[in-house]
């Protein structure tokens, strides 16, 4: 979970990051149909530091007894999970070009870059860092009634989508 400049910041990226994750996603669906490159997606937990593998397993475990439960089982299972250490998912996009990985593309990363107010200028590197500083919220996604201003938020998508295809080797 990336550093931020203040708990406004991290309020204003929250109400961002599912609006931009989808918007992401979309738009590197988009790029993906018009180009020769493929893409899939991936999913990894990354555990804290001193996690045992009987925990990852008991976590896996337990979550898949989440699933079409009833709501008291579902708490019960739910509070067990708690006690556990919490993975934090990482998903990326692998982008490939006749049959070789040419491109990893960090989704949250990116997701946190559309809401941030100074997203890196070179695209490549956007797509493979962390962002690397405390996040302050890019103001202009937001309306004078601090509302989403969705059409910001989708050209900044787009425009952010768009650099990391243009900077993919030919």
């Amino acid at each position: 979970m990336p550093e931020f400049v203040s708990a406004a910041d991290r309020e204003k990226v929250d109400r961002l990051m599912q609006p931009a994750l989808i918007r992401v996603i979309d738009n590197i669906r988009k790029q993906l149909d018009s180009t020769a490159w493929e893409g899939r997606y991936e999913e990894k937990l990354v555990w804290p530091e001193g996690t045992t593998p009987s925990q990852q397993e008991e976590y896996a475990r337990l979550q898949k007894g989440l699933h079409g439960v009833p709501t008291e089982e579902h708490d019960r299972v739910a509070a067990l999970i708690a006690v556990l250490p919490q993975p934090s998912p990482l998903y990326t996009l692998r982008l490939t070009h006749d049959g070789q990985v040419d491109q990893t593309v960090d989704i949250w990363s990116l997701c946190y870059r559309v809401c941030a107010s100074a997203p890196s200028a070179d695209a490549k590197i956007a797509a493979q860092d962390n962002l690397g500083s405390a996040i302050a919220t890019d103001n202009s996604l937001f309306d004078e009634f601090g509302e989403v201003d969705w059409r910001a938020l989708d050209d900044k998508t787009l425009g952010l989508v768009k650099d990391i295809f243009a900077a993919l080797p030919a």
